[in-house]
């Protein structure tokens, strides 16, 4: 896969049969532009980056306040507002990058995973859940899993480099030639196979990409692309873009869900002279695991590419 022009885009990732890349822009966009916009989940994404920010595992107490104050101006006006509000839950279990390996690249960075993502989620889910990762990059996307109660579940895409941040909204009806099952320790688990990208295409502009498997064809679909302004310095400090794959969740407590997590993930970088290197899987080395403690247990971890928790 290339550019129309700049830098090459990273290589597909492994372990999947590749037969090209399709893109689907247009039939995603369609989709999104039907679905109406939900200001309550919207709302409750914006202040849980703020909780996230504050509560960070690897940062001091004055790191964590410019983790909150790096949002704010991110996210906008709105975000203030935000900051005084409560906000339940945290991390139900996840994977953080370490300081090092979040900026351990060159002009790009790539990151992809099976979502583990049982619809319904079951259990007493009965507000939002989200199954979510980024890629390292400050100005990149996240690309994730939504749930809202049992019935509710959607795939959506953030776009930390834009003012108008919200711009994929797929329902979960709409995604049967990208949600399929695979096996993890004997066990079949359903996932969506998701692949989100950041990098350099000339000396002063980024390209963020997003595209999801699609099982029908055996080839990845693009989804999202955006090219923007960007320096290095943007993409590389701050607090954004410090998680991998994560449970996030906003309840006090969770009982009897069904299997969730990720699956194979794995990351890529370009180094300054934009040459790919290979997929390597996240590893204990590089990143570690927080568990807020509401109610989730492992049922399955490899540290630190694949973990499935259940309450």
């Amino acid at each position: 896969m290339t550019t129309t022009h700049g830098q090459a885009a990273p290589v597909p990732p492994s372990g999947r049969p590749h037969a090209g890349i399709d893109d689907a822009q247009s039939h995603f966009a369609a989709i999104t532009a039907k679905t109406p916009v939900d200001d309550a989940f919207r709302a409750a994404f914006m202040k849980s980056r703020i909780r996230l920010a504050h509560t960070h595992p690897a940062a001091d107490l004055a790191s964590r306040d410019q983790a909150v104050q790096q949002v704010i101006d991110k996210i906008g006006p709105e975000a203030s507002e935000l900051r005084t509000q409560p906000v339940p839950g945290g991390v139900g279990y996840g994977v953080f990058y370490t300081t090092a390996f979040k900026s351990a690249w060159g002009n790009g960075t790539s990151m992809a995973f099976d979502a583990v993502c049982p619809q319904p989620p079951g259990g007493n889910v009965s507000t939002f859940l989200y199954l979510t990762a980024t890629n390292r990059s400050g100005l990149g996307v996240e690309a994730f899993v939504s749930y809202n109660g049992q019935n509710d579940t959607h795939f959506r895409v953030f776009d930390w480099s834009r003012s108008d941040h919200w711009q994929t909204d797929i329902p979960f009806s709409q995604l049967s030639n990208y949600l399929t099952t695979v096996s993890a320790d004997g066990h079949p688990y359903p996932v969506l196979p998701i692949w989100n990208s950041t990098w350099k295409l000339n000396n002063t502009t980024y390209r963020n990409q997003v595209l999801l498997y699609n099982h029908m064809r055996a080839g990845w679909d693009l989804v999202y692309q955006h090219d923007y302004a960007a320096t290095d310095a943007q993409q590389k400090t701050g607090w954004i873009g410090s998680w991998g794959p994560i449970v996030e969740t906003f309840q006090s407590n969770y009982s009897h869900t069904n299997p969730m997590g990720a699956l194979v993930a794995q990351l890529i970088s370009a180094d300054n002279n934009s040459h790919w290197g290979s997929w390597s899987l996240l590893g204990a080395s590089n990143s570690s695991i927080r568990s807020d403690n509401l109610g989730f247990q492992l049922r399955l971890l490899h540290p630190n590419y694949d973990f499935i928790v259940v309450s």
